[in-house]
């Protein structure tokens, strides 16, 4: 992989859990503004959905991201 030539001022980094409380921040504003949940009830790949996630149409909200999970 090429190195990145953009450069990133040390007051710019922040670790995972940073950015993580800061999402959860984020996240807590706009469900001052919409509903928290969004989710259809039903779609075409309902079928599909159920079959990958033991059931449910997605994974569970509200649920720490685990990176690790994807591998």
């Amino acid at each position: 992989m090429t190195p990145s030539k953009l450069y990133v001022r040390p007051e710019r980094r922040f670790t995972w859990e940073q950015w993580q409380a800061g999402r959860a921040e984020r996240r807590r504003i706009g469900n001052l503004v919409a509903p928290p949940n969004i989710r259809r009830k039903k779609s075409e790949g309902d079928e599909y959905l159920r079959e990958t996630y033991n059931g449910e149409r997605g994974p569970k909200f509200n649920k720490p991201f685990d990176p690790s999970a994807d591998e």
